[in-house]
């Protein structure tokens, strides 16, 4: 099982997606920002979303430096790992279909789960059929793994 205290791993998609958000950050928001600070010299809002979007720069371009990629994981297509897609079943009979990412990469749309999300904690390592608790914030609910597929769908 991957958790996000080991070296980040993502997908060449999600990669993609962060270097982009790294060249704007860069390129737009930071000098934009720079700018307005410098124009109002007091104001301490503009100063924190600065310090802010620095930041991120920063820790963004740190995932980059060290992260490897899901190809490097062994794929299993019978168990869940980072950089699968998942579907679950609830007992409902609803379906959910989500990716198993590095938190930084789940940032970036709604069908990404960090590895350290409830979702992903109950069905990583998991396999087709196996009926899983995940601990929501809501309070702990069943499900089905019905689907684990590497490529998305």
């Amino acid at each position: 099982m991957t958790s996000s205290s080991e070296p980040p791993l993502l997908t060449a998609e999600g990669r993609k997606r962060l270097e982009e958000r790294v060249h704007r950050l860069e390129n737009e928001t930071i000098p934009a920002v720079l700018a307005a600070v410098e124009e109002a010299e007091d104001d301490l809002s503009l100063q924190l979303e600065h310090d802010l979007a620095v930041r991120e720069l920063e820790q963004l371009k740190y995932v980059l430096e060290t992260a490897g990629s899901i190809d490097e994981i062994a794929d299993d297509p019978d168990v869940v790992q980072i950089g699968d897609w998942v579907t679950i079943e609830t007992e409902n009979g609803e379906t959910d279909r989500h990716l198993i990412v590095y938190p930084a990469e789940a940032v970036l749309d709604s069908s990404r789960v960090s590895v350290d999300s409830p979702l992903a904690r109950a069905v990583l390592g998991g396999r087709v059929g196996d009926e899983v608790i995940i601990q929501a914030p809501s309070g702990p609910y069943p499900a089905r793994i019905v689907e684990v597929l590497r490529d998305q769908p």
